[in-house]
């Protein structure tokens, strides 16, 4: 699949110095983070049954294509067919649910489809009910609606599951539930159908429907956020924080009133190893039918390397929850190490990546720090899918009182090997290590100047969600920063022991022009007099150049090489000093 650009309008960061630069950012390319990045549960369906429809009878309904010759509603019986590293895990799936598949028309293919139950169903006498149904999706701009109707057809009320304007990355796994009673309580014949418009989008599943009478009191645990306020602004969660960085953690669970009544104590408790640390919110209102974010009333602060493991979730003391098992959130579990700062959640399992079809680019995420530190390299976890021989590099960006990221420093090129493919790698800067200063926010990236579109040269892994302007992705054909809402697994590295003897004694590698035709120009710099070799391979290892060129002298030197017999290509450009290969590619293009 190609990459395509939309026009969407990205979320701007409210406060700080880069709100203005950074509202012109838009979302990164549909295509540039693929795979299953991180999992929302809502608990489990609490069956009193109304009316129940397991979706393994596509007789049962009619599919309408709204936009002719788009992709339609089909029924699937294969948990694995979900386009988000699956399977889906619905209740009842082995028996088959309804899909709608956006992702597998590709470029340019649009969709405007429902699907409808060809069943009237009864509620007569029952004046409150809420209607339930299990999904799995994954969104990228696409809309996904619910229509109920009370009178047979003749008129719809649409309810949004989603409107189109998120630019996901995380796949969703839970049960939707709302509120239908204004339009279907008491009423003889509902009806229900499912819509979805996309372009190119991912995809919805939909299963295991039910309408039940709503509860007189129904919280539910709707996801949670937390982490770190600094100097960015956003909120930001650290899977991984060492330990000169540590500050006060923020908890905030997210609420839904899917119950009949109001509440005024709708209240959010967190448990951190098993009575470490015990913290409750202040009682909320919480009107039925809404949601709202709840915060812990107090900050944790680590005391030091540990793992911790936080049980939380949602209650209302003076009420009976008839329903408890929609309650709680999924544990979280969050480190405090010596030396690695890392915002992904890859530790919990590789669950895709962010590449660009063999392009250049670079994807990382923001850091805020809290106390001064001397930065030694980068750490990047590598997908699977990623290509041994791969170069790849990591740069360091301090932001400027207009919000651009202004690169300081970057790492050698690394060749990736086979050992390095779905493991973390270090990236140590050329420079040394580089020093950070305590309220100041920086975006480390890990990128590949890319092998022509040969190949996904470099796949970088990728796990949990990112606010909008927190993590980025540089699109090198482009020339534009994007930013993601999936995070890289690109981190802060402060372990002193990667700056030992790691100052190279060449920088400032260049090759050009490049492309080249008949001729391009090596430009490198020695720190130290030393004796220097440049040869150029091809990508399966042929030397096809070399050029032995002694003891070279302290300083920048230049050395031409003729490519008028070389064929169109990618090579690697390697100047070899002290034993030690730098590499830049080039490429052959006439």
């Amino acid at each position: 699949m190609k990459k395509i650009y939309l026009s969407a309008l990205s979320l701007a960061i409210a406060t700080g110095l880069n709100a203005q630069q950074l509202q012109n950012r838009q979302p990164a390319p549909k295509h540039s983070t693929f795979g299953n990045t991180g999992i929302v549960h809502n608990g489990t369906l609490q069956k009193l049954d109304l009316y129940s429809n397991d979706c393994s009878d596509i007789s049962e309904w009619t599919i309408t294509d709204l936009l002719p010759g788009g992709a339609i509603w089909y029924h699937e019986t294969d948990p694995a067919a979900v386009p988000n590293n699956g399977p889906a895990a619905m209740t009842t799936v082995a028996n088959g649910y309804l899909h709608i598949n956006s992702d597998a028309e590709g470029d340019g293919a649009n969709q405007n489809t429902s699907i409808e139950l060809n069943t009237a169903i009864d509620l007569s006498g029952q004046p409150n009910v809420t209607l339930e149904f299990e999904q799995n999706y994954r969104t990228y701009l696409d809309q996904r609606y619910v229509e109920v109707s009370g009178d047979g057809g003749t008129t719809w009320t649409q309810f949004t599951v989603t409107d189109g304007t998120e630019t996901g990355g995380t796949n969703v796994a839970n049960t939707f539930s709302v509120d239908i009673s204004a339009v279907a309580g008491g009423q003889s014949d509902v009806r229900i159908k499912f819509l979805y418009i996309g372009s190119w989008g991912w995809h919805w599943a939909v299963d295991d429907i039910l309408i039940k009478t709503t509860e007189p009191f129904d919280l539910r645990a709707d996801g949670y956020v937390w982490g770190v306020t600094g100097s960015w602004g956003p909120r930001l969660p650290y899977y991984n924080t060492p330990t000169a960085q540590i500050q006060p953690i923020e908890f905030c669970g997210i609420a839904s009133n899917i119950g009949l009544n109001d509440v005024t104590d709708a209240t959010y408790a967190i448990d951190i190893n098993g009575g470490t640390f015990v913290d409750a919110s202040a009682p909320s209102a919480l009107v039925a039918g809404t949601f709202d974010t709840i915060c812990s009333a107090n900050t944790f602060t680590p005391a030091g390397v540990a793992t911790f493991v936080m049980n939380h979730g949602i209650d209302t003391p003076g009420n009976t929850d008839t329903d408890l098992t929609n309650n709680a959130h999924d544990a979280l579990t969050f480190d405090v190490v010596d030396y690695i700062y890392a915002r992904d959640y890859v530790a919990a399992g590789d669950q895709g990546g962010t590449y660009n079809q063999g392009d250049g680019f670079e994807s990382g995420n923001i850091y805020d720090i809290f106390a001064d530190a001397d930065l030694q390299g980068i750490q990047v976890v590598i997908d699977a899918n990623a290509v041994a021989g791969a170069l790849i590099y990591g740069k360091l960006y301090e932001i400027d009182a207009a919000g651009d990221f202004i690169q300081v420093t970057q790492s050698a090129y690394y060749t990736l090997t086979a050992a390095d493919l779905g493991n973390p790698i270090d990236l140590t800067f050329v420079t040394g290590a580089y020093p950070l200063t305590a309220g100041q926010s920086y975006l480390v990236t890990v990128g590949s100047d890319g092998d022509g579109g040969l190949t996904n040269d470099l796949v970088i892994s990728a796990s949990g969600s990112s606010e909008p302007q927190t993590t980025f992705y540089w699109d090198a054909t482009q020339s534009t920063w994007f930013y993601s809402t999936t995070t890289s697994a690109v981190r802060m590295n402060f372990d002193p022991i990667l700056s030992v003897d790691n100052v190279e004694n060449v920088s400032g590698l260049n090759v050009y022009p490049n492309p080249a035709i008949d001729e391009t120009t090596v430009s490198f710099a020695l720190n130290n007099a030393s004796d220097v070799n440049v040869t150029v391979t091809n990508l399966a290892g042929q030397e096809v150049y070399t050029n032995a060129l002694g003891n070279v002298a302290a300083g920048t030197s230049e050395v031409s090489i003729n490519t008028a017999e070389l064929s169109n290509g990618v090579y690697l450009v390697n100047v070899v000093v002290d034993g030690a290969a730098s590499t830049q590619k080039l490429i052959i293009k006439k």
